[in-house]
């Protein structure tokens, strides 16, 4: 069986959160195996300076941070990241996260009227606008023209300088096998195949993300920076609501 909607995570008491520790380094949790992930990174032009956490000043340019606020998996990005005190520790409580996503465009520097942009209408900004970046899953910049996304550099959401580790949000495509003990044989060796790096790298490119395993290639440049911060985190966390199977 492969599928987006694995096992359960992790999750973290009144959070909408689902964590995964370790999984880099173990690409499996649960007797589930990572085929592919699609991270969350920011992207900026690749002539623009890298973002620090200074890039929250709400003193910065309005424009300066663009949200696909239209879409509520980009709002919720958005707050775990915000509300994440410490690497894997998330602020508990359901109305402050309701709190927080209300006064999102109000306290940071997003374009004006950020909660009505799609993702199509955000990366026009991107390339328009001066310095300025977008918090998005890989997978948007597939979607760009290869000029485009030949343009872009990718990076880790910044993290308070005191962080010693660090973790991803991402999508995850997972594969378990099931079957009787008489097809043991045949599972194990279907499993040693989905392992194998070419195989994953076949997957990730048909759906547009990277392969779990270091070995696998990325497609291009922003998919090689974002598997390399997929191979050093120290856990991944998921939004509770977002695994769905394919």
């Amino acid at each position: 069986m492969i599928s987006r909607a694995g096992p359960d995570g992790e999750y973290v008491d009144d959070t909408p959160v689902a964590l995964y520790r370790d999984l880099s380094r173990s690409r499996e949790y649960n007797g589930w195996l990572v085929l592919a992930l699609d991270p969350w990174m920011v992207f900026r032009k690749h002539q623009d300076p890298e973002p620090a956490r200074s890039f929250l000043d709400n003193e910065n340019e309005r424009g300066s941070i663009l949200l696909a606020g239209s879409d509520q998996g980009a709002v919720q990005a958005w707050l775990c990241q915000l509300l994440q005190e410490r690497p894997g520790v998330f602020i508990q409580g359901n109305e402050l996260w309701q709190e927080k996503g209300f006064a999102l465009v109000r306290d940071y520097p997003f374009q004006n009227g950020a909660f009505t942009y799609s993702w199509v209408q955000v990366w026009p900004l991107l390339f328009r606008n001066g310095i300025s970046s977008v918090y998005a899953p890989l997978s948007q910049t597939r979607a760009l023209p290869p000029y485009r996304a030949g343009l872009l550099d990718a990076t880790r959401f910044p993290e308070p300088e005191d962080w010693n580790r660090y973790g991803l949000q991402a999508d995850i495509l997972w594969a378990k096998m099931y079957g009787e003990e008489r097809r043991q044989k045949k599972l194990a060796a279907t499993e040693r195949w989905l392992k194998d790096p070419k195989v994953q790298t076949v997957i990730a490119n048909t759906i547009e993300w990277i392969p779990a395993h270091p070995s696998g290639v990325p497609y291009n440049t922003v998919s090689w920076e974002s598997q390399m911060a997929w191979l050093r985190s120290s856990f991944i966390w998921q939004g509770a609501n977002n695994a769905q199977d394919l």
